[in-house]
């Protein structure tokens, strides 16, 4: 009878996503493999593409799962790993709330895209000039480039601009975004490129490449569709932000924000008073230990690296800014239930599966009396987690379902990776490899139900 129970739990979990493996209900599909296997770097001892690796890489994901299963009784007790993996899916939420946003209302232009596509054949060699907002008003245009050059007491500088090449934002939308006609000998600006600079620009010469082949034309067309995809959809993302954060003013006390900002840039052991009121945002009062127990699971993120200590202050108020911001996002993905989203579910059980297993093998790691006779890792897995690990596979063996020939069809990255989210308080988009087995072989489990 629950042999037959199984049978059919199997057959509905296959049937309805791109389901690997089941462990015991606990599922890893394809993507999860490939994830867990090129978004990381993996050991030496399973890094290659090779039907012997692949099942190392397997069977190292189903230890995993199985390790869990058996540490599941005594909980993660690590409050920094409960908050991360709260902050992880917080994170996920946030992601998935902007990004359902963004497809409901983005709209694309083709003909919009042909032009852009267009604009993007031309090429051009500039000098340009970096000088100060507070100077623009002394710039006279009838002068020559170099007069302006020698007047504002700037070097002058050349460049080479393409579409893919042009990393300022400012000096992309002129040249590529906004439609303007440029020419050999016209002099643009200045463009105001932060608050304090701004960027004169002589066009030295323009060009057109022209991609002759149809597929050197396919490629140029999809990188300029994606690029402005890309741009429309930061641009609705900024929108949506901008429309939860309106009327919210932000009102710092500057001594207490001096005091935490010193805290943070000393790595004080001092100890700060969080009682002590670091802003009030709309009348409400917040403190330094509201901040600190958000930021325990939602750590500082700066926008930018800094040089000076003024500098410092700047970039910290600006990451206690988004991460007020990073707060009412997460609110909002509340109120639309986006913590019970399938896939924050499916983030959150797989940081939480690595986290129990990573415990129960720190357990092993703790209890082995005879570890010092093993010199590296490699011999510890070989001589004692691989132990544990065959016993729970013999276990659950039972209890565990794998497609083989989708796992036979799978092909994986020889070269070494490591996918992060940028700018993110969370930036590894995998957990690392589970170190748990170096079993290469498939001597367990039940036939998938076909």
């Amino acid at each position: 009878m629950k042999k037959v129970i199984l049978y059919m739990l199997f057959s509905v979990v296959f049937g309805l996503q791109d389901t690997l493996v089941v462990v015991n209900g606990k599922v890893i599909t394809k993507n999860d493999f490939i994830r867990r296997s090129e978004y990381t770097i993996r050991p030496n001892y399973c890094k290659s593409n090779s039907n012997i690796d692949k099942k190392i890489i397997l069977n190292s994901l189903i230890a995993e799962k199985l390790f869990s299963i058996e540490n599941s009784e005594s909980q993660v007790v690590d409050e920094k790993i409960l908050n991360s993996i709260n902050g992880i899916k917080e994170q996920t939420m946030r992601k998935l709330l902007l990004e359902d946003y963004v497809n409901e209302k983005i709209m694309i232009d083709k003909n919009f895209i042909a032009d852009l596509y267009n604009r993007s054949q031309f090429e051009y060699d500039v000098n340009f000039i970096n000088i100060s907002t507070n100077d623009i008003s002394g710039v006279d245009l009838n002068n020559s480039f170099n007069e302006i050059a020698k007047k504002a007491k700037v070097d002058l500088n050349t460049h080479y601009i393409t579409f893919l090449n042009c990393s300022n934002e400012q000096v992309f939308n002129y040249f590529y975004y906004d439609s303007n006609q440029i020419n050999k000998g016209d002099l643009i600006g200045p463009i105001i490129t932060s608050d304090d600079s701004a960027i004169l620009i002589e066009v030295l010469k323009k060009k057109k490449n022209i991609k002759l082949n149809m597929q050197s034309q396919s490629e140029q067309y999809n990188k300029v569709r994606d690029y402005y995809i890309e741009l429309e959809s930061n641009k609705i993302r900024e929108r949506f932000i901008s429309e939860i954060m309106k009327g919210k003013k932000i009102e710092f006390e500057k001594n207490t924000f001096l005091e935490l900002a010193d805290y943070y840039y000393n790595h004080s052991d001092a100890v700060v008073d969080s009682n002590n009121i670091l802003f009030t945002l709309n009348g409400e009062k917040w403190s330094i230990r509201d901040i600190m127990n958000i930021s325990k699971s939602h750590p500082l993120v700066f926008r930018d690296s800094y040089d000076s200590k003024n500098e410092f202050y700047n970039q910290f108020k600006l990451a206690l800014v988004d991460l007020i911001r990073d707060s009412f996002l997460s609110d909002k993905a509340s109120e639309y239930n986006y913590e019970n989203h399938p896939i924050v579910l499916k983030e959150v059980e797989v940081w939480m599966d690595y986290a129990l297993a990573i415990d129960k093998r720190n357990q092993i790691l703790h209890d082995n009396i005879g570890l010092k006779q093993y010199d590296n890792e490699y011999k510890f897995i070989e001589n004692v987690l691989n132990k544990e690990s065959e016993l729970l596979f013999e276990k659950y063996s039972d209890n565990i379902v794998i497609d083989v020939d989708m796992f036979n069809s799978i092909d994986l990255s020889r070269i070494d990776m490591m996918v992060i989210n940028l700018n993110q308080p969370y930036q590894l988009t995998v957990p690392l490899f589970p170190k748990l087995t170096i079993k290469n072989n498939l001597n367990y489990g039940v036939k998938k139900p076909t």
